[in-house]
C-alpha cells in the first residue's frame, strides 16, 4: 500500500507529464510591401534578432526539453543550464519582434497620415487587426513579467516564455497584415494568409486554429448575373480585384488589368468582386493567372453558383475518377 508522500509524489509527476512538453512557436512572416532603405535596415535587423531566438529556441527543445524533467531541485541541470538559454532566447525574441512592429506601425500611422482627408473605406478588418495585435502585446508583456519572476524554476519559465515569445510573434503579423491591407487600398484582396496559432492563456496547453470562413451562398439579387453558368457544374475563374464599393472600368485598366477578356463584377459578402475567364478545367484557369501576370490574383471556384474552395473541387474530381 502506498503512503501519503508517495501518493502524492506520483500525482504531482502525472500533472507535470501532463502539463509540460516542448513547443513550436508561431512561424516568423514579414508582410510583402515596399520598405524605404532605413526601414528595410531595420527590418533584416529585427529578423535576425528573431533568428538568433529561434535558433536558441531549438536549441532548449532539443536538449532541454521540459518533458524530461523529473525534478524541481533548484540546482538541477536545467535551472543551471538552461534557465540562462531560455532567458536569452526570450530578449532576443523581444527585440526582434519590438522592432519589427514598430516598423509595421510607424508605416500605419503614416498610410493614415497620407489620407487623413480621403476617409477611406473598407479597412473595418485591418484597424480590428491592429486592436488585436496592441491586446496580444499587451498579455505577452504581462506573460514576460510572470516568467521572470520563476528564477531557477526552469519549467515553469519555459512555459510563461512560450506563450510571450508567441502573443509577441503573432501580434507582429497581425500589424503586417494590418500593413499590407492599408497599401493595397483602395483595391482588396483575398489574402490567403497561413494559419495562425491563438494562444489560450488561461490553458497553456490548448491551442486553436484561426480557420477561414467559408464561403457563403451568393445573395439572391445577384443570381441573375451567373444565371448563363449550369449551377451543376464546377467552373474556374481568376479573381482580379475585390473592393467594398465598385471599381470603375477605367481604374481597373489603368491599374489592374488591361487586357481584353470580359471583366465579371459579382456582389459577394458586402464586397464587389471581379474576375476574368470562365474555365471546367483548373489547369486552365492557373495558366491563365499566369498569363495575365496580375499582382496578387488568383484562381476561385464555383459550384451552384457558389464558390467553394479550390480544395473541395480537386477532391471530388478524384473521387469520381475512382
Amino acid at each position: 500500500m502506498l503512503n501519503l508522500k508517495s501518493s502524492w509524489s506520483i500525482i504531482l509527476f502525472i500533472t507535470l507529464n501532463n502539463y509540460l512538453y516542448s513547443k513550436d512557436l508561431p512561424k516568423n512572416y514579414d508582410v510583402p510591401v515596399e520598405f524605404s532603405s532605413i526601414d528595410k535596415k531595420k527590418l533584416e535587423h529585427a529578423n535576425e534578432m528573431i533568428k538568433a531566438g529561434m535558433d536558441l529556441w531549438e536549441q532548449i527543445n532539443n536538449r532541454y526539453n521540459p518533458e524530461t524533467v523529473l525534478s524541481q531541485k533548484i540546482d538541477s541541470i536545467y535551472n543551471v543550464e538552461a534557465y540562462p538559454i531560455l532567458i536569452k532566447a526570450a530578449k532576443n525574441f523581444l527585440e526582434g519582434n519590438t522592432a519589427k512592429y514598430e516598423l509595421y506601425h510607424k508605416n500605419c500611422v503614416e498610410f493614415w497620415g497620407k489620407h487623413k482627408y480621403d476617409t477611406p473605406s473598407g479597412l473595418d478588418n485591418a484597424k480590428r487587426m491592429q486592436k488585436e495585435a496592441l491586446n496580444y502585446l499587451d498579455k505577452a508583456k504581462l506573460n514576460l513579467r510572470v516568467a521572470e519572476n520563476y528564477v531557477n524554476q526552469y519549467v515553469y519559465a519555459y512555459d510563461r516564455f512560450y506563450e510571450a515569445i508567441s502573443l509577441e510573434i503573432i501580434a507582429t503579423k497581425k500589424e503586417g497584415r494590418a500593413l499590407q491591407i492599408y497599401r493595397d487600398w483602395p483595391v482588396h484582396y483575398a489574402y490567403e494568409w497561413d494559419e495562425d496559432i491563438e494562444v489560450d492563456l488561461f490553458n497553456p496547453k490548448t491551442q486553436s486554429l484561426v480557420k477561414n470562413e467559408e464561403p457563403k451562398t451568393l445573395k439572391p439579387e445577384i443570381k441573375k448575373e451567373i444565371e448563363l453558368h449550369d449551377s451543376m457544374i464546377i467552373y474556374y475563374e481568376v479573381q482580379i480585384a475585390a473592393h467594398t464599393v465598385p471599381i470603375s472600368a477605367k481604374y481597373i485598366k489603368e491599374n489592374i488589368y488591361n487586357g481584353n477578356m470580359k471583366i465579371l463584377e459579382r456582389r459577394e459578402e458586402g464586397w464587389y468582386k471581379y474576375t476574368i475567364g470562365h474555365f471546367k478545367n483548373l489547369d486552365e484557369a492557373d495558366k491563365l493567372l499566369i498569363k495575365v501576370n496580375v499582382a496578387k490574383a488568383f484562381v476561385v471556384a464555383y459550384k451552384n453558383n457558389r464558390r467553394v474552395p479550390i480544395k473541395e473541387t480537386t477532391e471530388e474530381f478524384l473521387h469520381e475518377q475512382k
